[in-house]
């Protein structure tokens, strides 16, 4: 124990520095339950807490104990270049864990896109960051029930999409195929009210995100109303809309568009939908016997007279 009381300043600074952290991590912790009650936020608080109480309280032990080293410096410049690319991707991995904080690149509840992996951000280590997997086999952005795991360093090397960072809301189109016969304006119309009356609740908040993320970034101002374009094909008419929904409600929103547009045609005589048809003509296959059936009938007749 002799080693201890040659180097107080180390073993006793490296003592104080882990009960420091460990009460600033528990004091921490209960302002954090105390005020921060929205759940992601809370979480986000915890997560950051912990980032800046490890880097900072290994920072510092790593001063205290470097003074004694002075003698091995080279030793240890060896020995830490070893591990630097040894350990190159977890502490890649730390430093975009900070990057991600500070950067604000997601947060848990986002929904992102990386490397073609898409999901909902569930939880960011300390390496890893975990998403609940949306897409692959099944339509409509929905959950697969898997959750993916991919290293905090990934952010370095592949763009991250964010469906929900500074504005929560996407744009979504619905499709209909009508007949040229059909009324045009009517069926434009019926889209348009529509898809104004599914947006109606949210689209003023949509709006107010919007003008708050023009103070911060080079955003042109957008038609946040539904608006319907019109496309003309060799078969039929195409009505297309464009609205904004929340990411995580694309399907939800597409089924009551469309069930709702489908009622309202339906109830009507001058609209129709459109669709790849073809005429079809027809006819009995003529047979050696049915062709000749006239010759022997006329050379009877003439025997007959």
């Amino acid at each position: 124990m002799d080693w201890i009381w040659q180097h107080p300043v180390a073993v006793f600074g490296t003592v104080a520095v882990l009960v420091a952290g460990w009460l600033s991590k528990l004091v921490g912790d209960k302002l954090i339950d105390t005020y921060a009650e929205d759940p992601r936020r809370h979480y986000r608080l915890r997560q950051l807490l912990s980032t800046l109480i490890t880097v900072f309280g290994a920072a510092l032990i790593g001063i205290f104990w470097a003074r004694l080293m002075q003698k091995t410096s080279t030793f240890l410049g060896l020995v830490g270049a070893g591990l630097a690319i040894a350990l190159r991707e977890p502490l890649l991995s730390l430093a975009a864990r900070i990057a991600i904080f500070a950067g604000r690149i997601y947060v848990v509840g986002d929904r992102i896109e990386i490397d073609k992996m898409s999901g909902d951000v569930i939880d960011i280590g300390f390496v890893y960051t975990r998403i609940m997997e949306i897409g692959n086999w099944i339509s409509g952005d929905q959950y697969t029930g898997r959750i993916l795991q991919f290293p905090n360093a990934k952010i370095f090397g592949a763009a991250v999409f964010n469906y929900t960072k500074s504005w929560e809301y996407v744009w979504d189109e619905v499709q209909l195929a009508i007949t040229y016969d059909s009324n045009l304006k009517a069926a434009s119309d019926i889209l348009t009210e529509v898809g104004n009356k599914y947006t109606h609740d949210f689209l003023e908040g949509a709006e107010r995100q919007m003008h708050r993320m023009q103070r911060y970034f080079a955003v042109e101002n957008f038609e946040l109303k539904p608006q319907v374009y019109l496309k003309v094909t060799t078969n039929w008419v195409g009505l297309t809309m464009r609205y904004v929904v929340e990411p995580k409600k694309r399907r939800v929103a597409s089924s009551y568009m469309y069930t709702n547009i489908f009622d309202r045609i339906f109830q009507r005589n001058d609209i129709q939908i459109g669709s790849d048809t073809m005429n079809v003509t027809v006819q009995r296959a003529k047979t050696e016997a049915a062709e000749n059936a006239p010759t022997e009938s006329a050379e009877d007749q003439e025997r007959a007279a």
